[in-house]
């Protein structure tokens, strides 16, 4: 979080002198969403009548967009040095990095006690429990570290640590990608190989608590990501606080720190963000460290593929306009330049496309045709231990070599691996409408709050994307929430008519800055008066016990997240069904 402090400090008290060489600039139309322009007061100085001359040339260009749909020759970009009022920093804001760490980590901790209270409690289920392990096998140490963890290895949670324990044996689990299971597995023979061979603790623990340290860690850096996503859209300190805030009492909680994949894909993913939103170094380099980042983010969850929207996005925003060296707030218009010049940047985006979608499929597509050789091999067969033979005989598990019975060894690898849908309807019933039964309708009322989050916030961003003075000064701001919105949008009508429903939370919050951005553009709007020092108090819960008093929508969300924080964290340590 070394940003936030960087952000903090050129605001802080010891600086607060500074302020008096500033004036707000009041004559910018603003849609209230936005910050006023801060602008250096130079009474003392005469600007030259060459930056005259520029200055008119620039404002009789900038006339030309008479129509939202208009395309001049160039546009002007001024950047707001920040979206708070002056006021709003009444306290030095070198605390919020501290702050903000013992929130995150302060929650993480409760949820830890919390499942800890009731992860004793298991509700039969015909859910995969994982291969056991000969009591024999264990020490004292791996009792008590197997039923202190015991709440964050369940559902998924299962099959990551197996996967991780046994890798790819069993058909079921290729419904999970790999990267996650293989982090794990590289961390415990870092640190646990020796306490291992010599018997002090067994693998199966060393996997979990190593799965449990990934998703703390990841969580912890994710937060510090998403401050500096928020900044960078926003402007505004206060929103970024508040989002992160959010994130910390998210309704998907549970799922952060158990052994699932959220930690680890939402880190990758906003990390692929904040490259692509940073102004340096060149774009180029960003876009290979955003690939990076989505590679492996895809590597991670199969709903990683469609980040390449995100690079779509920004690329495209780069080929629309470039900004000048000898005006940097000017951004030409690619349609007003030479014919060759837009010949070779149409070129240089659609191999920049095409670079993306090989890059981030490539490593799922190497992992898809390994399993499918794996699989699809009757030699295979020889290679499982008669401990997974055996249970595999008695669950009615699919191991590979079992070529009787696999039905994808002749599908042709693609975008997605070969047997990625075949497994998501064989065993998840995945399918189109294929979640519309009325057993199902608790489902779909679980994840209503998600669907109405999207909703709200798509219109809030049409109301945003209006208001701009045309397209292309909507394009030269970043796009506003535009990206975050389109990418939420995708996953909201994916849970409602193709994937399982409930999932939608924990995919939107994990997957997303689109809710923390949404929620405290709203939240900032509506406390105008709020302080930096309101946002640190009262605790436990900074900010939200006070703004949940204010009016009915209010108090609803906090709801929201504290009855899916408090109860999803509940019912998934007792093996109950949540999202």
């Amino acid at each position: 979080m070394n940003d936030i402090e960087e952000e903090g400090e050129s605001w802080s008290s010891e600086n607060g002198k500074a302020l008096d060489d500033f004036v707000v600039d009041t004559t910018e139309e603003s849609d209230g969403s936005s910050a006023p322009i801060i602008e250096k007061s130079h009474s003392g100085k005469r600007s030259s009548d060459k930056d005259n001359d520029g200055r008119k040339e620039e404002e009789t260009d900038e006339e030309q967009v008479t129509s939202y749909f208009s395309i001049p020759s160039f546009i002007l970009y001024e950047k707001s040095d920040g979206g708070d009022s002056t006021d709003f920093f009444d306290t030095s804001p070198s605390q919020i990095k501290d702050f903000l760490f013992a929130q995150v980590l302060g929650v993480r901790i409760f949820i830890f006690f919390l499942q800890l209270l009731f992860n004793s409690w298991d509700f039969s289920t015909d859910a995969f429990k994982g291969v056991p392990v000969d009591s024999e096998e264990l020490t004292v140490l791996d009792r008590v570290i197997q039923r202190v963890f015991a709440g964050f290895k369940r559902w998924d949670a299962v099959h990551m640590l197996h996967i991780a324990q046994h890798k790819y044996v069993f058909e079921n689990s290729l419904a999970f990608f790999p990267f996650y299971p293989i982090t794990i597995r590289i961390l415990s023979m870092a640190w646990a190989t020796p306490f291992v061979h010599f018997g002090f603790i067994h693998v199966s623990t060393a996997l979990l608590i190593s799965a449990v340290a990934i998703n703390l860690g990841c969580f912890l850096i994710t937060a510090a990501l998403l401050y500096r996503i928020v900044l960078r859209v926003s402007g505004s300190v206060k929103q970024a606080v508040i989002a992160v805030l959010l994130f910390s009492v998210n309704p998907a909680s549970i799922f952060f720190s158990a052994a699932y994949t959220e930690s680890l894909y939402c880190m990758l993913t906003f990390a692929g963000i904040c490259v692509l939103l940073e102004d340096r170094p060149s774009f180029f380099i960003r876009y290979l460290g955003s690939l990076l980042c989505f590679g492996l983010a895809y590597a991670t969850r199969s709903n990683g593929l469609i980040n390449i929207g995100y690079v779509g996005f920004f690329c495209l925003l780069d080929f629309l306009l470039s900004v000048e060296h000898d005006h940097p707030r000017r951004r030409c218009v690619i349609f007003r330049r030479p014919v060759t010049a837009i010949i070779s940047r149409v070129t240089s985006f659609v191999m920049r496309m095409i670079l993306a979608i090989l890059s981030i499929a490539l490593p799922i597509f190497v992992h898809g045709r390994r399993q499918q050789i794996a699989f699809c091999s009757q030699s295979s067969a020889s290679n499982v231990p008669s401990t997974l033979k055996r249970f595999a005989s008695e669950h009615r598990l699919i191991t590979v070599g079992r070529t009787d019975v696999i039905d994808w060894c002749n599908v042709t690898s693609s975008i997605f691996p070969p047997f990625y849908a075949s497994i998501q309807s064989k065993y998840w019933h995945v399918s189109l409408f294929g979640y519309w039964q009325l057993r199902k309708i608790p489902c779909f009322l679980m994840a209503a709050p998600a669907f109405y989050l999207v909703v709200f916030g798509a219109r809030q961003t049409w109301l945003r994307v209006k208001s701009k003075r045309s397209l292309l000064h909507l394009l030269a701001e970043g796009g506003d929430h535009v990206p975050y919105t389109l990418h939420a949008i995708f996953m909201a009508f994916g849970a409602l008519f193709v994937y399982n429903v409930e999932v939608l939370t924990r995919m939107l919050f994990s997957s997303s800055p689109f809710p923390y951005l949404v929620l405290a553009r709203w939240i900032s709007d509506i406390t105008p008066q709020v302080r930096l020092s309101d946002l640190f108090v009262p605790q436990p819960l900074p900010f939200f016990t006070y703004f949940c008093r204010r009016g009915l929508p209010e108090f609803l969300l906090y709801l929201y997240l504290m009855v899916y924080l408090i109860f999803g964290t509940t019912m998934h340590a007792m093996w109950l069904p949540f999202t």
